[in-house]
């Protein structure tokens, strides 16, 4: 009970701010809502197979105070299809937001489609998209003509005796730099997983880096289809467990990400081949890699096919089979996906899809 009074006591609060003069403060107010069915059937050697079924509701309220600045606030409701709301998740919107012609900056909690894009599966996975809506830091980004940069940190834990000190710092970007076909951009990650408040000897410091240079080609302009891009480049992984001495782990492979669409319909593959970019992910799992787990296999091949079955400015509704083979492991994802935005605020457009 005190749990949700702490949501209404903050929903109240910015409600109060509406009393300010109508020439300071301008009201915006928006609601995201989406609902995922994603059943995976299939090998459980390196995922669960299983269904997940739920519907999320994000309301928010929000004060712009100069022509570039505001601050918002609400709450992320995730709720399950079933008889009750005992496995229902409430989580707060709270941050301060930065919008010029250039640069943008958020501070807070604040939602991820704010970034321009979504991260490659091997930084960021469904299953953590579908329940990790807010990002809890910081996120600086620049825009431009020939390309875009993101940058931010999502603090994943606060250090207590149950709970390990986590982060990550991210950076993404493209860059264009004579024509629009020809493209280059990169991934760079620190993941950062701390010791526990009194822990034992035996857990220490991991310390995990990814480092995704690629190129690319957009051919959607030399093509009858309406998007064509394909993008090729390095992943290597850095990691040292300080709990052993086997000090640095670097594995390395090949990644290459190919997006066809033509209408409503799409397809897009994501290859990867090299070595195990995951290597201790059967003894930290989740707390440390937030990548698909598929990962961990030196072979890893994802073809997502989808269809867009209605499409306008408020809403999408698609259809997805992905199909997902690792090495001796093949599991297969059948999805309907629903994002419904609405507002009066419009100058944040929301780039990266709520569900990849």
């Amino acid at each position: 009970m005190i749990y949700r009074l702490k949501y209404f006591f903050l929903l109240s609060l910015i409600i109060s701010l509406f009393s300010l003069p109508a020439s300071a403060i301008d009201p915006t107010w928006e609601v995201n809502m989406g609902s995922v069915f994603d059943n995976r059937e299939g090998d459980e050697k390196m995922n669960d197979a299983k269904t997940f079924f739920f519907v999320t509701i994000a309301p928010e309220i929000g004060l712009k105070f100069t022509s570039n600045d505001r601050i918002a606030g609400g709450a992320v409701w995730t709720q399950p299809l079933e008889n009750g709301v005992k496995n229902s998740k409430i989580m707060p919107t709270l941050y301060y937001r930065h919008e010029s012609d250039s640069w943008k900056f958020s501070m807070g909690l604040f939602p991820r489609t704010q970034l321009r894009e979504p991260l490659p599966g091997f930084l960021w996975c469904d299953s953590l998209a579908y329940f990790q809506r807010n990002i809890r830091g910081a996120l600086v980004q620049y825009n431009h003509q020939k390309g875009f940069f993101d940058a931010y940190i999502d603090w994943r834990g606060m250090q207590s005796e149950t709970t390990r000190e986590a982060f990550n710092i991210v950076f993404h970007g493209e860059w264009r730099p004579k024509s629009k076909t020809f493209l280059i951009g990169s991934h760079v990650m620190m993941n950062h997983l701390a010791r526990r408040v009194n822990s034992p000897e035996n857990e220490k410091v991991v310390d995990n880096f990814v480092v995704n240079p690629f190129v690319g080609l957009d051919l959607s302009h030399n093509t009858s289809l309406d998007s064509l891009i394909l993008k090729v480049g390095g992943v290597v992984a850095m990691e040292r467990n300080r709990a052993d001495n086997v000090g640095w782990r670097i594995p390395g492979g090949v990644w290459m990400d190919i997006v066809a669409e033509w209408k409503f319909l799409g397809i897009k593959n994501s290859l990867y081949a090299g070595g195990k970019l995951f290597p201790e992910y059967g003894l930290l799992g989740t707390e440390l890699y937030q990548g698909e787990p598929f990962y961990r296999s030196s072979f890893y091949n994802r073809t997502d096919v989808y269809a867009r079955i209605l499409k306008n400015k408020y809403m999408n509704l698609e259809a997805q089979l992905n199909f997902n083979f690792a090495k001796n492991n093949f599991i297969f994802y059948q999805r309907l996906i629903l994002d419904i935005h609405i507002g009066n605020f419009t100058g944040d457009s929301r780039h990266a899809r709520q569900y990849r």
